[in-house]
């Protein structure tokens, strides 16, 4: 139980499942799975989420003002350090990708400014909300766009309907969670979707995701397998129900497992099926 606890703390399995939906995006696009991509992939995320996890912390510590003890950072500091260096690898071996990682960048550091910043600025509290975009974004364009960079323009037809329909399984995985935070978004006066809306709302809003993105996989324009059309569906219809589920409150696991497994349940399907 302490090494499945392990994984899901420090964001390796989150980071395994961006892992594998970039190979996913990669059959749906049918070109050939460049793991040095996907590694990169691993990796950028694995770092941005233990660097998060340390600014956390130490949020936590100077809000609680407890004495900022090292020893409660290492692991995250250490993930975050072997992070960097595979990312910087990946990189100085395929220096093409440097410039598409810039906007995911930029999006994700918008993101944790919304996090951190606890309503202190009124600007950040009005626009909380854009969290949730800000973070579907990033994990749409990493697992969709960076696989796709090679011959983006080529494939253009291909990512842009992928790009969208990953988007809305992101936004409907990024409301699950948004719910589970509610009390502190309130607390700090957070303008973020669960905050804004109530449950009724929600429910109603979750369930629009859910028809435009199940309109989108039926009516995509480039022909993929009705079986991964499918597992796409599919994927959408488990986030509406892990959704209506979430309203009575869950585990740890139920969130860093079931929720979060819906990515990786999606993309080893379409593997699968694929061979």
């Amino acid at each position: 139980m302490r090494f499945i606890h392990f994984i899901f703390y420090h964001s390796i399995f989150v980071s395994l499942c961006a892992a594998f939906l970039t190979i996913q995006s990669f059959v749906l696009l049918d070109t050939r799975i460049d793991f040095a991509v996907v590694l990169l992939v691993f990796f950028a995320t694995l770092l941005f989420y233990n660097f998060y996890g340390i600014l956390i912390k130490w949020q936590q510590d100077i809000l609680q003002k407890k004495n900022i003890s090292l020893q409660r950072y290492a692991s995250n500091f250490i993930f975050f350090i072997l992070s960097i260096v595979f990312v910087f690898d990946a990189l100085i071996k395929s220096p093409q990708l440097i410039k598409f990682l810039f906007i995911p960048a930029i999006a994700t550091i918008l993101y944790a400014l919304l996090i951190l910043n606890n309503g202190r600025f009124f600007m950040f509290k009005k626009i909380a909300f854009l969290k949730t975009v800000l973070l579907a974004f990033a994990w749409a364009y990493s697992t969709v766009v960076i696989p796709a960079a090679n011959d983006i323009v080529i494939n253009s037809e291909k990512v842009i309907p992928i790009f969208l329909i990953r988007f809305i399984i992101m936004m409907m995985i990024g409301i699950i969670f948004d719910y589970r935070d509610i009390e502190k978004d309130q607390q700090f006066s957070l303008s973020s979707l669960p905050a804004v809306f109530n449950k009724p709302q929600l429910i109603g809003l979750m369930l629009v995701l859910l028809i435009i993105n199940s309109t989108l996989i039926w009516l995509m324009p480039f022909q993929i397998t009705d079986i991964h059309r499918f597992i796409l569906m599919l994927s959408t219809a488990l986030c509406f129900l892990m959704f209506l589920l979430s309203l009575k409150k869950r585990n740890y696991y139920f969130y860093y497992f079931l929720v979060d497994g819906i990515m990786l349940f999606s993309a080893i399907a379409t593997i699968i099926t694929t061979l």
